[in-house]
């Protein structure tokens, strides 16, 4: 009867442990009975946990060799002390024993592995407008990581060590062209990580000047712009329109005689900008769409 008692007794155990062990991955359970390691090999990898755990009987977890650098370790494991956990902080083969029954062959080993590194990064692009500023990218590692921007107008948080932010700063933005810049990420072991920062032109370049000649009319517009200028009627020009925050959302296009039409019914409702220009001068006039 007493055996009986004693082997459902200990079958309850075991499932209890496997569920736990299934639940926690990162803790390795190792079962210590009358003469056993349970399992008696493992493949772990740094930073996990082995965890014996007393079944039956009074046995040690010696360690005989293990990896340089590792710490050793020898403790009893029996009703009074029934379990140890031992933290694997280096990569290698562990060999250990029960002492007093090593020679019944109650052994065991763990092997070591380092963790494969991860390294994420995101949103893959972030639109900011042409004034200076900043923003965020977000790290999701599991080690150091560098990172580094390719233009001299942006510069990032240089470094860090698992899950982080990466902060970006950035300058204004003269050109009326949008510019990219790419932030690299790397990490030892992992694929490099590439995400970029599109700052849109500014909408007022530096020899832009609010036009005092020109002429846009329905202001709000609905579906077409009419534009009207004396410098119209003698040479061709380029209009481009920009929304707020600078993004080009129509042109260039070149047009010529006074007025001319634009076709706008693909713009949104909102505040706009047309720039025409010539000769490398620009004139602004802000505008309204409407539906």
């Amino acid at each position: 009867m007493k055996a009986k008692t004693y082997t459902i007794t200990a079958f309850f155990i075991i499932a209890a442990l496997l569920i736990h062990q299934k639940a926690h991955s990162t803790i390795h359970q190792v079962l210590v009975g009358n003469y056993f390691f349970n399992p008696s090999s493992l493949n772990v990898t740094v930073g996990d946990t082995v965890k014996w755990v007393w079944v039956a009987g009074s046995h040690t977890t010696t360690s005989s060799s293990i990896p340089v650098g590792a710490a050793i370790w020898d403790r009893l494991i029996n009703s009074g002390s029934p379990s140890f956990s031992y933290k694997v902080t280096v990569a290698g083969t562990f060999n250990y024993v029960c002492t007093p029954h090593a020679a019944m062959g109650m052994v065991g080993d763990f092997t070591a592995s380092n963790p494969v590194a991860t390294l994420a990064v995101t949103p893959a692009n972030q639109d900011v407008s042409a004034a200076s500023g900043s923003t965020t990218f977000s790290v999701s590692s599991n080690t150091i990581w560098n990172a580094s921007c390719s233009t001299a107008w942006c510069s990032c948080t240089p470094s860090g060590n698992g899950n982080g932010i990466i902060s970006l700063s950035y300058a204004g933005n003269t050109s009326t062209q949008e510019r990219v810049a790419t932030i690299s990420v790397t990490a030892s072991g992992a694929p490099t990580q590439t995400v970029t920062l599109t700052q849109a032109g500014s909408t007022l370049g530096l020899n832009d000047q609010v036009a005092e000649n020109l002429v846009i009319y329905p202001n709000p517009v609905r579906s077409e712009i009419n534009i009207s200028s004396e410098s119209l009627k003698t040479s061709a020009e380029e209009i481009t329109v920009y929304d707020i925050c600078g993004k080009k959302v129509l042109g260039p296009i070149n047009i010529s005689g006074s007025p001319v039409s634009i076709d706008a019914s693909s713009l949104r409702e909102g505040v706009y900008f047309i720039r025409l220009l010539k000769d490398n001068t620009g004139m602004i006039r802000k505008i309204v769409k409407t539906q």
